[in-house]
């Protein structure tokens, strides 16, 4: 089948309402509009996390995973398992380290006996060069869309006002404390003294306000925050460095919202310049230990050590230079890590992860999480087909999921039933993937084929006419991110699979314009990559009705009040119990949704060099570890070369 890239006759419409769109939002930008302060007084003392049990943090090391169906997936041969104890269920979905240097054979011909080489002393200097798989269209974390490639280069140049230690649990950054008010109705964050930005400013509760509103005004970053706070006030200055944010609903774990993008801080002055000159965007001005001294997109992007980092008197930082490559063939990115062209990428390509494995002998080792994240294929549900619930039960029937997990990830990723992996305790054992029955997809197809039997406007205002059905065929097409190898291998296994009731037609586009078509709505299916967050609230954005609009977060487009008020209800309580329950309640009804088919528990993997220490290691301004390889977002501040 012939992949097409398409110049649709509308997108000058777009362009206009995006533009009206954006002049809208910038009229109505919530911020501090001078209310008063809560009326219960405010305790000054910090908040740490809530605790979970004790075991809720240990991680399964032995590189073997529950399939779903039964049976394990065997761990790598190089790795030799550290426990077979039985795990209890994990809250945060832990990495899985998994080391594959090749061992010395013995010279007696008799088995080896490995033991750990000694660590050797940390080293300053050295240019850290890094593969990623896709580019960021911007690097402000107030108007970018943010995938894994943006997340590895602009971590160094941010704080973030909180992040997650190893056992998942958030922990203050940035930020000093965070203070709940009224049981999470409000929420104060105080920030640290002394810290300032790369341009010498200090950071302050105005920066804070700033970044928020200019959150706002931007058109996809916006749909992240506009649903979870009010036109007015939402975040509100108490003094020079204490904010307090004021949620519609509340938020029992506010501070975990502020872990990602959302919680990276940029002065404002820089801000109000980059509105006017958006060439600002590629690069912003943080607090972080590096800065960007050169980009040039889909090339290269260089981070300096910022030499007057605020925190380096209590924290470390060895390297000179990081340089990071694009690379969107991830099994061209590890056959260059094994020939030392680079020292360490971020995948979860099944090609890519196996060449890494079986280069331990060129001097490769991996770090690998099959519990954050999930690959699957989702359903526009505002647009024929799949506005038909027969339409997505029968591409849902027909997919041949079993060999998906087979063929394309070839041993490296487990199966999928949800998204939750089976590891951890949201995990719901009685929901199963209705895959593989194709023999229910036919009599659903011949029903809907019979029931549609004329055309339809594809997309709304294009002007182009498609029939739902052709030869008792349904027609959809099949849009994915490329140029890929594997994404076309994907596709082509997926349709195999489907070509018996669907006609599908393909459409490849790059990563950046990927995400815009489909939070626009203008697609029918597509393969996704998604959830798996360190607490499943961080994963609400995706499915409730308030993400819904013309661009949209909830990009099936599937509305049901009845989730909302669950995903609200554990989202207020501490009830670890409750808030279980109601996972396993919503997996039942995404399940029953049918918008998601879900392939499989996708393998995040580090590879790097054996000269690169320090991966997972990394620490807070206080010393506290942080969670690594949390949906293949790698901190590297603290790395340092040997």
């Amino acid at each position: 089948m012939a992949v097409r890239r398409i110049n649709k006759p509308w997108r000058w419409w777009i362009a206009v309402a995006l533009a009206f769109t954006l002049i809208a939002a910038a009229c109505g930008g919530g911020g501090d509009d001078g209310e008063s302060q809560p009326s219960q007084a405010v305790e000054t003392t910090e908040t740490a996390a809530p605790s979970e049990p004790a075991d809720s943090g240990a991680a399964d090391d032995d590189g073997a995973v529950d399939s779903g169906d039964g049976e394990a997936a065997p761990a790598p041969a190089e790795t030799e398992p550290e426990d077979t104890q039985e795990q209890e269920p994990l809250v945060a979905p832990v990495d899985t380290t998994t080391t594959t240097t090749a061992p010395p054979p013995a010279e007696d011909g008799g088995e080896t006996v490995v033991e750990a080489p000694a660590e050797p002393e940390p080293q300053f200097g050295g240019t850290l060069r890094v593969g990623v798989e896709a580019e960021g269209d911007s690097l402000n974390p107030t108007s970018g869309s943010f995938a894994v490639s943006a997340y590895v280069m602009t971590y160094p140049v941010f704080d973030p006002v909180a992040y997650w230690d190893t056992s998942g649990q958030w922990i203050p950054y940035l930020a000093e404390s965070f203070t709940p008010i009224n049981g999470g109705e409000s929420w104060q964050m105080k920030l640290r003294e002394g810290v300032r930005f790369h341009d010498g400013t200090a950071l302050d509760a105005d920066d804070v306000i700033a970044t928020y509103e200019s959150q706002l005004l931007d058109l996809e970053v916006s749909l992240a925050v506009r649903p979870f706070y009010p036109e007015t006030g939402g975040v509100t200055k108490v003094d020079d460095l204490t904010v307090q944010f004021n949620p519609l609903k509340p938020m029992a774990y506010f501070p975990q919202f502020v872990t990602s993008q959302l919680g990276m801080i940029a002065p404002s002055e820089w801000l109000a310049r980059a509105l006017e000159d958006p060439t600002l965007n590629q690069f912003p001005i943080g607090t972080g230990p590096f800065v960007i001294s050169e980009r040039v997109q889909d090339e290269r992007t260089v981070l300096e050590r910022n030499p007057d980092y605020w925190a380096s008197d209590i924290t470390d930082i060895y390297l000179d230079r990081i340089e990071v490559y694009p690379i969107t063939d991830t099994v061209i990115a590890a056959e260059r890590l094994a020939a030392g062209d680079i020292d360490l990428m971020v995948t979860s390509n099944s090609d890519a992860i196996l060449t890494l494995r079986d280069s331990g002998d060129a001097g490769v080792r991996t770090i690998e999480n099959v519990r954050s994240s999930e690959d699957f294929a989702m359903m526009n549900i505002q647009q024929p087909p799949f506005n038909d619930i027969r339409a997505r039960q029968a591409l849902t029937f027909a997919t041949n999921r079993d060999a998906y997990v087979a063929l394309i990830r070839q041993g490296t990723a487990p199966a999928a039933d949800s998204m939750f992996h089976p590891d951890l305790i949201w995990h719901n054992p009685d929901v199963k993937q209705e895959t593989n029955m194709p023999e229910r997809a036919g009599p659903l197809v011949a029903a809907y084929c019979a029931d549609n039997p004329g055309d339809y406007e594809w997309p709304v205002f294009s002007g182009e006419r498609r029939a739902h059905c052709t030869n008792g065929k349904i027609n959809v097409e099949l849009q994915y991110s490329g140029p890929s190898v594997a994404q076309t291998r994907i596709a082509d296994l997926l349709i195999d699979g489907w070509e018996d009731y669907f006609n599908v037609t393909q459409q490849e586009l790059l990563q950046d314009e990927h995400i815009t078509e489909v939070a626009l709505g203008f697609y029918n299916v597509v393969t996704w990559r998604q959830f798996g967050a360190v607490d499943p609230d961080n994963d609400v954005l995706w499915i409730q009705c308030d993400s819904i609009d013309f661009i949209s977060l909830n990009w099936p487009r599937d509305c049901d009040p009845e989730r909302d008020a669950l995903l609200f209800e554990q989202r207020s309580i501490e009830d670890l119990d409750r808030r279980v329950e109601i996972w396993h309640q919503i997996s039942e009804d995404l399940r029953d949704s049918y918008t998601y088919i879900f392939f499989n528990h996708a393998n995040w993997t580090i590879g790097a060099r054996d000269n690169v220490h320090n991966i997972c290691g990394q620490t807070s301004p206080d010393g506290v570890e942080l969670f690594c390889n949390n949906q293949g977002r790698v901190q590297l501040h603290q790395i340092w070369l040997s």
